[in-house]
Formats: C-alpha cells, sequence, structure tokens
C-alpha cells in the first residue's frame, strides 16, 4: 500500500497535464492573444498539480526509531513536569504523607495467582516499594480498586510519579488518562489513548520533530504505560465492553495500570471477565493511629492546641464517628484544608456521628474555607504568597456559583474535563455575541470603506484620501455592530439581557440616537470632499458635477441604507428562529455558513453604502432621477455593482480556500506558533511546494471567474480579459500559497514547555494575530509591488494596465486584507473563548476572564489540573456542588452517541 501511494498521485498529475498541454495547442491555434492566457493556466496547474502529487507521495509514517526514541523521551519529560507541579499543588510532596495502605484483593476480584506472577502490596507514604513491587510484576498490569475517596487517583498519580523518577530508556512511558471519555463500543483502546495523549500533549503531533503519527506508535509499540483512572465513570455496558478490550489489549502484551470503584468493578465482574494477568489491589481503611500521627505533622504548632479535642477524641474512640469519618483519606484531606484557618474551631467535627453528613458538611465548607474573598486571610507562614492572593480575590459566593456552573456544565456535555476550548458547548451560537456583532460591523464597513476608497481616488489623494475612507469604514462599522445587537432577534435558548430587557421603542430610538451622529458624519466628509475636489472627466460620457446638497443627500443615503441593513437582519433573525437547533449540525456547517453570511455583509456594504457613495459624489447632468440622466445612472450603478461584485467575490474564495484548508478550526485542540528556525528549515521546503501548487490554482480560478464579473470599459477581447484576469489572480495566489505554507509550517501544536491551560491559551492568542496577517499580507504586498514597479504605467499592455488598476489603493487593498483576516480569525479558538467568556459574563455564570478563577481555584486544590484543561478535586465534591446551579435553559443537551457526528 505504501507503494501505491507514491506512484498514483503522479500518475493523476501527468495524465491532467497532458489534457491541458492539449487544451492549450487548440487553444493558440485559435490566435495569438487566446496564447496568454492558455499558458497562464497551465502554468498554474501544472505547479498545482505537481505540489499536490508530491505531498501526496509522501511517506505517512516516522522515518525511524529515532523519531520514537525523540518522541518518549520528549512524552517522559511533559508526564514528569504535568505531575510534579500537580503533586505540589495538591499538597502530595510534603516531606509525610497520610500513610493508606493497599492489601492484595486477588482471591475476590483478580486472576489466577499463577497467571498474574505474585500479589502486590503497599503504603502510599511508600512509593519507591510500591514501584519496586509493580516492576516485580511479569506483565506489569495492576487493577487499584477502593470506594470514593480512598485515594485510588492520588496512588495512580503518585506511582507515574515514582515510575518516571527512576525510569529508564528502556521502560514505557507511564501516562495517567481519565477514562470518563472512552467509548469502548466505538473506539479502539489503542486509538482513545493514541488521540487522548495528543491531546493532553499536543507537541506529539509536532510531525517535523517526531514524525506523522508519533503517538499511536508509541502505543502500538507498547513504548506506553497507560494509566488509566476512573473505569467506574462508564456505564455498565460500556464497562464490559471496556475490560474485554482491556483484555485484548493485554493479549497483545500491553502494560496497564486500572483504577475503578469497588462496587462498580464487581458489578462489572458478573458479567464480564477479570482483568487477564492484573495484579489488584484494594484500599484498607485509614488507621486512627496513622491519621492521627498525619495530622500532628501537617498542622502548625500553634494551631494544635485548637485541634488537641479532635487528636483526642482519635485517640480515646479509635472505633468512634470521627474515626470512621477519617479512615476514608478524603475526608481527612477536607477536614484539614476547612479547618486549615485560625477562624475556624476544629471542635466543630465532633457533633456529627454520621460519617456521611460529616463528608456533606466539610463538602459545602470547602469554598468559603479556601475563598476569603475582599479580606485577606491571616499571613500564615505556611501558606504561599500566591495562595493568598487567590484566597482574596474571590468572594465565596461568587466562587461558589461558578464552580456550580462548571459542574453543571460538564454534566451536561458528560465530560469530567474543564477544557476552556469547549467552553463554547456551554451556549448557544448567537451572531449578535459581544464579539460576533462588531465582527459583522467591520465587515459592513470595511465593504462600504472598500468601494469608498475607490471613489475618493478619481477625487483626492494622500491624507484626505485616507480620511474619508476611514471617516466611512469606522461609521458604517459602529452602525452595524449597533444594528447587530438592537435589531437581530436571539433564539429563545439564547439570552442577552442587555438587549432583550429593553422596550422596543426604546431600542428604536438608540437606533435613530447612533445613526444620525455618524450619518452626519459621513455626509459632512463626502460634501466637504465633493466640494473641493476637481472636477474632471471620467469617461467619455460621464461629466463630473457638483450636487446641490452632497452632505446631506450622502448622510439620508447611508442612513436609509443602514436602516435597510436592520431590517434585513430582524427578517434573517426570525427566520433563524424557526430553525430547530442541534449541536452535531452546527458543527458541520458553521464555519462555512458563517464565512458566507459574512462575505455577504461585507458584499450588502460594498454594493448598496458604497454604491450610494459613488452614486452622490458623482454626477452626470440631466433630468432624471435625484437629479441624474437615467440612461447615465444605469450605467455607473451597474459599473460600482460589477466592482462590488468582484471583491465580495474575491474575499469569498479566499476566505473558503483557507476554510477548506483547515487553517483555523475553533473546535480543534490548542495550536501555537513558532517561527524559530534551527532544525526545521527542511519542513518549510517541503511545505513549498504544495502550497504554492494550491495558491496557483487558487490563482488560475479566480481569474476565469473575474474575467466575467471585472467591469471593463471599454471591453477588450475575450483574450485579454483573461490574461488580465490569470495575471491579476495569479500573482496573487503566488503570494497567497507561500504565506500558507509558512503558517503551516509555524503553526505546531504546543512546545515541550506548553502543558498548562494559561500557556495554550497564549499560544493560540498568536494564531488569532496570524490570521488577521495571513489576511492582510497577500493583497496589500501585491498592491505595493505593482505600485512600485509602476505596473498601471501607459508604456505597458492593456494586459497589464488592467490588472493593475482593479485595485488601485492602499486602501482598498488593507480593506479586503482586513475582512480576510477578520474572517479567519473568527474562526480561531481564541476567538470563540473570549465571545463565550463575555456572554457568561454577562449572565454572570463565570468572570470575565475565566482562566483566572481556574488557576486560582487550582492553586487553593478547589481544581485539579491534568494536561491543558482542569478537573474538580473529586467527582463527589463536583456532584455536590453541582445542586447548587440553575437549570439554564442556555446550555444545549449532547446529543445521544448514536447520532453524534
Amino acid at each position: 500500500m505504501g507503494d501505491q501511494k507514491r506512484w498514483w498521485p503522479w500518475a493523476v498529475g501527468i495524465c491532467t497535464a497532458l489534457a491541458l498541454i492539449v487544451a492549450v495547442v487548440l487553444a493558440v491555434r485559435q490566435g495569438g492573444q487566446a496564447a496568454v492566457a492558455s499558458l497562464t493556466l497551465v502554468i498554474s496547474m501544472s505547479v498545482a498539480l505537481s505540489g499536490w502529487a508530491w505531498r501526496r507521495s509522501r511517506p505517512l509514517g516516522p522515518s525511524g526509531p529515532a523519531d520514537l526514541d525523540r518522541a518518549a523521551e520528549a512524552l517522559a519529560k511533559m508526564v514528569r513536569a504535568q505531575w510534579a507541579e500537580e503533586a505540589a499543588a495538591r499538597g502530595l510532596s510534603d516531606p509525610v504523607a497520610l500513610a493508606v495502605r493497599w492489601r492484595s484483593a486477588q482471591s475476590e476480584s483478580g486472576d489466577h495467582p499463577r497467571l498474574v506472577g505474585r500479589t502486590l502490596t503497599g503504603r502510599s507514604d511508600d512509593m519507591p516499594a510500591f514501584a519496586a513491587g509493580f516492576r516485580a510484576l511479569p506483565h506489569r498490569r495492576l487493577v487499584i480498586l477502593g470506594g470514593p475517596g480512598s485515594g485510588k487517583s492520588t496512588l495512580a498519580m503518585l506511582l507515574v510519579r515514582e515510575l518516571l523518577d527512576t525510569r529508564t530508556d528502556e521502560e514505557a512511558v507511564p501516562v495517567l488518562l481519565c477514562l470518563s471519555t472512552w467509548n469502548p463500543a466505538r473506539e479502539s483502546l489503542i486509538g482513545w489513548i493514541a488521540r487522548r495523549m495528543e491531546e493532553d500533549y499536543p507537541a506529539l503531533r509536532n510531525h517535523e520533530y517526531y514524525g506523522r503519527f508519533a503517538a499511536r506508535r508509541l502505543v502500538g509499540d507498547r513504548r506506553v504505560l497507560p494509566v488509566l483512572d476512573g473505569l467506574d465513570e462508564l456505564t455498565d455496558e460500556l464497562r464490559q465492553a471496556g475490560i474485554a478490550a482491556l483484555n485484548r489489549a493485554g493479549a497483545m502484551g500491553h502494560q496497564l495500570i486500572l483504577t475503578s470503584r469497588s462496587t462498580e468493578f464487581e458489578q462489572a465482574l458478573t458479567e464480564a471477565d477479570v482483568v487477564t494477568a492484573a495484579a489488584v489491589v484494594t484500599a484498607v481503611p485509614a488507621a486512627a493511629t496513622d491519621v492521627l500521627d498525619y495530622l500532628r505533622t501537617v498542622i502548625a504548632p500553634r494551631r494544635l492546641p485548637a485541634w488537641e479535642p479532635v487528636l483526642a477524641e482519635l485517640r480515646e474512640q479509635p472505633g468512634g464517628p470521627l474515626a470512621t469519618a477519617f479512615a476514608l483519606p478524603l475526608n481527612v484531606w477536607l477536614a484539614h484544608t476547612v479547618y486549615a484557618a485560625p477562624g475556624r474551631d476544629p471542635a466543630e467535627l465532633l457533633r456529627w456521628d454520621d460519617p456521611e453528613e460529616l463528608q456533606a458538611e466539610l463538602l459545602d465548607a470547602l469554598v468559603p474555607a479556601v475563598f476569603t474573598g475582599d479580606t485577606p486571610s491571616p499571613a500564615d507562614p505556611a501558606v504561599p504568597d500566591a495562595r493568598r492572593a487567590a484566597a482574596a480575590r474571590w468572594r465565596p459566593e461568587q466562587a461558589r456559583a461558578w464552580l456550580a456552573f462548571l459542574a453543571r456544565h460538564l454534566h451536561d456535555q458528560d465530560t469530567d474535563e474543564i477544557a476552556w476550548w469547549q467552553l463554547y458547548k456551554a451556549l448557544p451560537p448567537d451572531p449578535a455575541g459581544p464579539l460576533s456583532a462588531p465582527l459583522t460591523g467591520a465587515l459592513l464597513g470595511l465593504g462600504a470603506g472598500c468601494m469608498a476608497a475607490d471613489y475618493f481616488d478619481f477625487y483626492l489623494g494622500g491624507w484626505e484620501q485616507l480620511l474619508g475612507f476611514l471617516v466611512v469604514t469606522v461609521a458604517t462599522t459602529l452602525a452595524g455592530a449597533l444594528l447587530m445587537r438592537l435589531a437581530w432577534v436571539p433564539r429563545r435558548e439564547v439570552v442577552r439581557p442587555a438587549v432583550t430587557r429593553r422596550p422596543l421603542l426604546w431600542r428604536a430610538l438608540l437606533t435613530l440616537g447612533a445613526l444620525v451622529p455618524l450619518g452626519a458624519a459621513v455626509g459632512s466628509v463626502i460634501g466637504h470632499f465633493d466640494r473641493v475636489g476637481p472636477q474632471t472627466a471620467y469617461g467619455a460620457e460621464w461629466q463630473l458635477r457638483a450636487v446641490p446638497h452632497p452632505g446631506l443627500d450622502a448622510g439620508l443615503g447611508w442612513g436609509c441604507g443602514m436602516l435597510l441593513f436592520a431590517a434585513l437582519l430582524l427578517l434573517t433573525s426570525l427566520t433563524v428562529r424557526q430553525i430547530p437547533y442541534r449541536t452535531e449540525e452546527y458543527a458541520s456547517v458553521s464555519r462555512f455558513v458563517r464565512a458566507l453570511g459574512l462575505c455577504l455583509v461585507f458584499w450588502f456594504g460594498a454594493e448598496l453604502l458604497g454604491e450610494l457613495t459613488f452614486l452622490i459624489m458623482v454626477g452626470v447632468p440631466g433630468p432624471g432621477f435625484l437629479g441624474l440622466s437615467v440612461p447615465q445612472f444605469g450605467s455607473m450603478a451597474d459599473f460600482a455593482g460589477r466592482r462590488a461584485v468582484t471583491r465580495s467575490v474575491l474575499l469569498l474564495l479566499l476566505v473558503c480556500l483557507m476554510l477548506i484548508l483547515r487553517l483555523v478550526d475553533h473546535r480543534a485542540a490548542p495550536t501555537y506558533l513558532d517561527f524559530r528556525l534551527p532544525g526545521r528549515g527542511a519542513a518549510l521546503l517541503e511545505r513549498l511546494p504544495a502550497a504554492v501548487g494550491q495558491g496557483l490554482l487558487l490563482g488560475a480560478l479566480l481569474g476565469a471567474i473575474f474575467s466575467v464579473l471585472v467591469p471593463w470599459d471599454p471591453y477588450p477581447s475575450w483574450a485579454v480579459r483573461i490574461g488580465a484576469a490569470a495575471a491579476y489572480c495569479t500573482s496573487l495566489g503566488l503570494v497567497f500559497g507561500t504565506e500558507v505554507a509558512v503558517f503551516r509550517w509555524a503553526r505546531v501544536p504546543a512546545r515541550l514547555d506548553q502543558v498548562g491551560p494559561r500557556n495554550t491559551l497564549l499560544g493560540e492568542r498568536r494564531v488569532f494575530l496570524g490570521c488577521l496577517l495571513v489576511g492582510v499580507l497577500p493583497p496589500v504586498l501585491r498592491n505595493t509591488v505593482a505600485r512600485a514597479a509602476g505596473l498601471g504605467d501607459p508604456g505597458h499592455s492593456l494586459v497589464v494596465r488592467a490588472q493593475a488598476d482593479w485595485y488601485p489603493t492602499t486602501e482598498v487593498n488593507l480593506a479586503l486584507g482586513l475582512a480576510v483576516g477578520l474572517v479567519l480569525a473568527s474562526g480561531t479558538a481564541f476567538f470563540t473563548y473570549r465571545e463565550t467568556c463575555l456572554r457568561l459574563a454577562a449572565l454572570r455564570q463565570l468572570p470575565r476572564r475565566p482562566m483566572v478563577f481556574l488557576e486560582d481555584a487550582r492553586l487553593l486544590s478547589v481544581l485539579r489540573q491534568v494536561g491543558a484543561v482542569h478537573q474538580f478535586c473529586h467527582d463527589r465534591f463536583r456532584d455536590r456542588i453541582s445542586r447548587g446551579a440553575p437549570e439554564l435553559p442556555l446550555s444545549p443537551r449532547p446529543q445521544p452517541a448514536s447520532d453524534a457526528s
């Protein structure tokens, strides 16, 4: 199969090239002028096909074992750094740890001892001995059982740290993964582990460093030791299928460490087989003496007198209610955390006789205990300054409400991971959102400014031309954003309190109050330039003259155009409200629908507002509509409309091609822009042929379309029209293809030190800015080169002069490039995250900057960090706090697994 991939793309390319050559020969025989366009088309198509064939013929696998060695070493560093930081945040790196004993449960829940090789026991405060016992297992397969809060996940994390600290080059890399996202009925174990590794450790997707499919190859070659946490979080049917998949992996020699609650695991064994050749250990309830020794050590000396009643109860009543509750390590940690502050009395722990009630009270008291609000906690030398600052930054009632919302969101999405790039799923899409509305207004303003800059160029130059362009663009942008917020009727599931609570009459008055000064600004600029601009001839039949009231006409025309835009928004929103919202349908088509809608807004601004500007600035003597001669009015309107269409079509094709090439996708895992060249120069050269070929292919396609759409006066032959269109679009495609190659090369999944949520967010912000540059650079660079080379001078041929005059001004190219860049940037994860944050902040469900709150909650041990995502410290705390979250009508429920795309 690999050999076939090396030859069949070249066969397709050669056959297509021969067909093109035959077409060129036939075209040249029709006349010399047709040869220009035909030759341009053949060059573009040939380069594109060659790049495509060369790219398709590349081998897909890693180049050799050296790639896997580098990948394994990088993975070990990332996992070690991740869990070392997390263990320090949870206090597990302290010199003293609670001694949780683990006994063998081979006879109750395990396989035959002769298949396992030996039994395993150990203590959580002696991890070197426990890791040595695990390494002594012939198959290195282990199942860790226990009740809720018994320390299963903690033991798994400590074991991962110990195995990494003492790992040799020949040993597999332990990787801790949460099983809650695995569906054994739909995804194999190997495929799921590889996918999760790429999500949690995006650097493995860097093909230049580690080759293609590095994660899958590492798992397939048994160079990864999967530590699978939470088998009990799967449903009964999936749990049985999961055990069967684990046994199939064991038959192929894969090691593993598995954690599960004892009850759920025992239920699964009634219908499924045991985990083959795996040692089984189960937690032993913590002894009162161990808890007593632990508390005496971790409690500050000055706080020991306050804890003396609790310590005395444990010492005198080792079988009492408090000792029974503290037999669960989770309760010990909760008690120590809640009553660590000097203002809390630990003697309150003696009031409860029921361990479940005591745990519930401790869970409820956790948030008020760690978040102090505006009142700083007393300066305790044992508490780091960062923790004190985090505790004082948020009020307890705020923190509880936000955590409750996050817990409800995780429940609705059936996941345990708080990923910042997935927060958008908490809300249905809203085209009139706090960032989407300004984006729509910007596209409308850039469309109008793009056309207005052309017409100001007829009259003015220099700073006056730039000022006119900026006034039209900024005024239209502000008005468009405001109308988008006020005229768009949201779905019933979408809540926008700032808009929906205002009366309709008040909103209408606000709209008129905003349009009047903005329209006056546009009218004043156009009126001033119409009076001071030279009245020169534009063509043989169009004579420029001063309109009697240009400013008033321009302001009224612009205002009428904005009111028409508002009416169209209202009609569109009412239509969209009737279409049922489904998450999977939105996920599959939203990128293209969004791009098409924004391009239509750009066209509307160019077609209506830009054309109104042109017709008011250019007058033709004679009776008729608005004092203009009717025949010339129709001719000018047709001329302006065709120019607006050419710009809109170019915008649409550029945006659609970039979306097809998946330059942006806000649902993908976070990425990063890295322009460091050492060791990656060859990778850039490898990407250039295919990307440049795709750009030239785009140029050939645009040339064919533009030869029909571009306004011509007088109309030359078809050969000149196609040749001019091909020359323009091919040069633009060349710049675009080169830029795409650089962007693809620089956009890597992550760096080795980019393992935290904050770092991934900063990396995605760079991608957002890079998308803006990707859109702006090609048209501006092509315009700069054309002006520097003087391609529009009379001495050049008609083909050269025609394609050079299409976008003559810098303002026009800048407007077009910004429009492309904004559409692309709006599809990044950073844009979606920021808008989601603003919407949730308006609903008081999260702070304006959730990442700061999440990081503070992690410092306070309420959340934990797993790779680039956060999780709640314990599922019992998540379930308990979610009861305080309201049922939000705006949170879409996930579709059944059978319907998910």
